[in-house]
């Protein structure tokens, strides 16, 4: 196989994928997708792959690495936890304990007639209303009992 065309192209690339190629293989599909700029939608992943596979990572060279083992610890960055471990707990307790509550906005005070009664100092108000009036009549027990049903 001499070149790779949009022909044999899914061909190489079920080879590649299951391990069956050979290394001229690998260099024409490298190729193939390192060059071609107009691939269709389906093969443009591939072309990514191919290119990570080409580059080579940078490695340091052996004085670096052996300057960096030579270094005394000291010398080495080294950031110690306690600080951050510190500061992460202060900002939780300023989260937690500084912040304020959240007031709840349509709390319900008290059902009057089957309506909602946001207003504390009128529900207030009224549950005096009906108190006095119940123990106005004489017969707060009788009143009480039909109030809460029960007999």
């Amino acid at each position: 196989m001499k070149k790779v065309t949009s022909e044999n192209v899914q061909e190489l690339l079920n080879r590649y994928m299951e391990g069956e190629n050979t290394q001229e293989e690998l260099r024409l599909l490298k190729e193939y997708f390192g060059n071609n700029k107009d691939l269709p939608a389906n093969l443009r992943p591939y072309a990514q792959m191919f290119g990570v596979l080409d580059k080579k990572p940078k490695t340091p060279s052996v004085e670096a690495l052996n300057r960096f083992a030579e270094a005394p610890q000291s010398a080495r960055r080294h950031i110690p936890l306690w600080p951050l471990l510190a500061a992460a707990c202060l900002a939780a307790f300023a989260v937690i304990f500084l912040t304020p509550p959240k007031e709840e906005e349509n709390m319900a005070i008290a059902y009057v007639d089957g309506k909602t009664l946001n207003n504390e100092a009128m529900a207030m108000q009224m549950g005096q209303e009906a108190l006095q009036e119940i123990f106005s009549n004489g017969n707060e027990e009788e009143q009480l009992t039909d109030l809460f049903n029960e007999k």
